[in-house]
């Protein structure tokens, strides 16, 4: 990954200068891991540029566990019918743009825009201000299938990058599909709860990882499961009244996040999902 890592560095170190980003891919090849990377990377408060992202500091486990409130995603809206597919409404380039406004309370302020080739010209054009004039210190990730169906005027706008240009790496970002069977993720699901059942002893959880859990891409999973879990915990209404509640789910996601990250980075799944275990478990 040493040619996705440089391109994350010159950017972050500003020797790749520009407040507006293309970032052309299938969401298979990687697309939302790597743009993560480089929302992690740009927020990363390391003092090196060549470590960024370091995955340790607040402000990259907050970017990786979806809390950090410098980053900021445009929301799609569905229609009232059931079968309604969520698409970007001018109303949701509205909000997107009135927030980016508020300035960042970190390094940057990221706004992201998912599927940006799906949005309308109409969209699209109400767009324009924002990617010639960002506010100071805010960058905005455009993702996108194919960055054709982008009017010329929002690509003039912006800087591209072809994830197609670096494949061996993104494919490292993003582990295939492990076609995991229900029953397995049943298994995995089981596990999952093991994390914060006060009942479960460390022996127990031990066992049913190096039973059950084969592979990077299981650890994976398992990992999706247990963040999946502990974001109905954060936004179920019971617990909107207890504060320590809602920080403690959200620490438990940043962790959750690191240990993917330390993943990636080679540390041997299985220590990551013990020590994940006992971190949770002391918190």
């Amino acid at each position: 990954m040493r040619e996705l890592n440089r391109l994350i560095t010159n950017i972050t170190d500003g020797t790749r200068a520009a407040h507006a980003f293309i970032v052309e891919g299938r969401a298979g090849e990687g697309r939302s891991a790597f743009v993560t990377s480089l929302a992690m990377g740009l927020e990363c408060t390391s003092p090196e540029p060549d470590s960024r992202p370091c995955g340790q500091c607040p402000s990259c486990r907050q970017v990786a566990a979806g809390t950090s409130l410098d980053v900021v995603r445009m929301s799609k809206s569905t229609g009232q019918s059931k079968n309604a597919r969520a698409t970007y409404k001018v109303s949701d380039a509205s909000e997107f743009i009135e927030r980016l406004g508020m300035g960042a309370y970190g390094r940057y302020l990221i706004g992201i825009i998912d599927d940006a080739d799906t949005m309308s010209e109409v969209i699209q054009n109400k767009l324009l201000k924002t990617l010639e004039e960002p506010g100071r210190n805010t960058i905005l990730l455009l993702a996108a299938a194919n960055r054709d169906n982008l009017l010329s005027t929002v690509r003039s706008r912006c800087s591209e990058i072809r994830l197609a240009d670096y494949s061996e790496d993104v494919n490292d970002l993003a582990p295939e599909d492990p076609g995991v069977s229900e029953a397995r993720i049943k298994t995995f699901t089981e596990i999952a709860s093991m994390f914060e059942d006060r009942k479960c002893r460390f022996h127990e959880f031990r066992a049913a990882v190096d039973k059950h859990i084969k592979s990077r891409e299981e650890a994976y999973l398992l990992l999706d499961l247990l963040e999946d879990e502990l974001r109905q915990k954060l936004m179920d209404p019971a617990n909107s009244g207890s504060p320590e509640m809602l920080q403690k789910a959200a620490g438990h996601i940043e962790a959750a996040s690191v240990a993917r990250m330390d993943i990636r980075r080679e540390l041997s799944y299985n220590k990551a999902l013990k020590r994940l275990y006992l971190e949770i478990r002391q918190n």
